[in-house]
């Protein structure tokens, strides 16, 4: 019986065990307190199999990895004997919500949200989640809209917002605290702020700590008219995700938009900027601390301020300490009639990435004044416009002096960021080497127990049998057993 309940483990501990063993034997940050020699579980839970395993393999003192035995099933005699019956009847299927709960699985369905049709009264969210809304404050003459700790620190957060703000009149809405600290968001504008007059739009802290963010904006501000918009903080120190802004302010007049902390610190995050401002007539966008300090950032702008008139568009300290990566500017200010550009502070890294810029300018009307400052080498600028571009102040930071490296925030003596790994080239006298953080955050869940998962259809044979649980909602990712499917959410960056 034993054999059976230890079946499940071995395959993820032996990867481990060696990692927890070296750590708390070495550890200089913070001294873990021993687990009781004596541990009172029933001997036929998971948790006591996870227990008889890990005494039966590692031989030393030192105490149990509280990481491990959380993740042991939460199942009793009771429930695991009703859930077993029901995966060899093949009925788990109606049972979804039951089996993850029970068993604390990590799944996420991928239903439709309900949409919500809202009147015209002002509105102030507070704890909000979870919501699609359909045509929310179209036509709404002045007032404020306020969502606070909207979707926070929620597991897959599916929010939706169709028609919103379209033919509004000196309205503004004010997101503060939205889907930060959440796992797998989705957030989706469609047709925001559409031939909006007046008024403005404030996002605080948007996606902030998020892992795997996909975040989309269509059709934002199109045909608007002097519509402020605010992004603050916007997808800092998020993971692995996708942000696509289409026929962002097309046709708009005037109103700012500004992007405050864009994608700081964050790892492997893909941006879209398609059919951005364009047509647009006396736009001021501007981009601060744009994608500072981020891990392979992949940022695309195309058709970005095509046939502006009287335009400026400001990157400040962009990309600035970022590793590797890749950018590609494709048509950018194309056909434009006396827009600004200017770019200060560019790609001031240690480890240059792809950056390419591809008719950049090309086709003014008149001479566009377009400024780089501060950029340095690795930069490829292909069919640019020969008239009014400016470089100035060119680094080639890989053939800087040591001195010069001190001015600009060099590798000495600095301290190397906790949960980023490091290259070899950074071992140098006086930097300080921090652990890498490996903390789980992923929401809480278990292993699923051996004789519940040798019964659900995952082989290549048995495949079709999924369809089972599509009858009413689709059943999109799931944990199962972590001896085979485990990881960490926002594990160790390559650095």
């Amino acid at each position: 019986m034993f054999d059976t309940l230890d079946s499940c483990f071995p395959q993820m501990i032996r990867n481990t065990m060696l990692w927890f063993t070296v750590s708390q034997a070495n550890s200089t940050t913070g001294e873990i307190k021993p687990s009781s020699s004596k541990l009172q579980v029933h001997p036929f839970t998971p948790k006591a199999s996870l227990i008889r395993y890990w005494n039966k393999h590692i031989n030393n003192n030192l105490p149990k990895p509280l990481f491990l035995l959380s993740k042991a099933s939460p199942l009793n005699s009771t429930n695991s004997a009703f859930l077993t019956k029901l995966a060899i009847e093949n009925s788990l299927s109606s049972h979804l919500g039951s089996f993850c709960s029970l068993a604390n699985l990590y799944c996420s369905f991928d239903s439709k949200p309900d949409l919500y049709k809202h009147d015209n009264r002002d509105t102030n969210f507070a704890l909000y989640s979870d919501k699609g809304f359909a045509n929310y404050g179209s036509s709404k003459q002045g007032g404020v809209d306020s969502f606070k700790n909207y979707s926070k620190g929620l597991n897959n957060p599916n929010d939706s917002f169709e028609k919103y703000s379209r033919d509004s009149t000196r309205r503004s809405e004010a997101f503060t605290n939205y889907a930060d600290d959440a796992n797998v968001a989705n957030s989706n504008f469609t047709s925001y702020g559409s031939k909006a007059t007046g008024g403005s739009g404030e996002f605080s802290n948007y996606d902030k700590l998020v892992n795997v963010p996909n975040l989309q904006f269509k059709t934002y501000k199109t045909d608007a008219e002097d519509h402020e918009l605010s992004f603050s903080s916007y997808s800092d120190e998020t993971n692995s995700g996708a942000e696509t802004f289409t026929g962002y302010g097309k046709n708009a007049k005037g109103g700012p938009s500004e992007f405050n902390n864009y994608g700081d610190d964050s790892n492997i995050i893909a941006s879209s900027f398609t059919g951005y401002g364009e047509s647009g007539n006396g736009a001021n966008d501007s981009f601060a601390s744009y994608g500072q300090s981020g891990n392979n950032p992949q940022n695309d702008f195309k058709n970005y301020g095509t046939g502006t008139n009287s335009g400026i568009d400001s990157f400040s300290s962009y990309r600035n300490g970022a590793n590797v990566g890749d950018d590609s500017f494709q048509s950018y200010a194309k056909n434009s009639n006396s827009s600004r550009v200017n770019f200060a502070n560019y790609g001031r890294s240690f480890n240059h990435g792809n950056d390419t810029f591809k008719e950049y300018g090309k086709g003014s009307k008149r001479p566009a004044n377009i400024g780089f400052k501060s950029y340095s080498m690795d930069r490829t600028f292909k069919e640019y416009t020969d008239k009014g571009v400016t470089f100035s102040e060119y680094k080639n930071f890989s053939t800087a002096s040591e001195g010069a490296l001190l001015k600009i925030g060099s590798l000495v003596k600095r301290w190397v960021e906790p949960g980023k790994f490091f290259r070899e080239s950074m071992l140098k006298q006086g930097n300080v080497m921090v652990m890498p953080d490996i903390e789980d955050r992923m929401p809480r869940r278990s292993f699923l127990p051996p004789w519940i998962l040798s019964k659900l259809p995952f082989s290549t044979s048995r495949l079709p049998e999924l369809k089972g649980f599509s009858t009413h909602e689709r059943i999109r990712r799931w944990s199962a057993c972590y001896s085979t499917r485990w990881r960490s959410a926002r594990g160790p960056r390559a650095r």
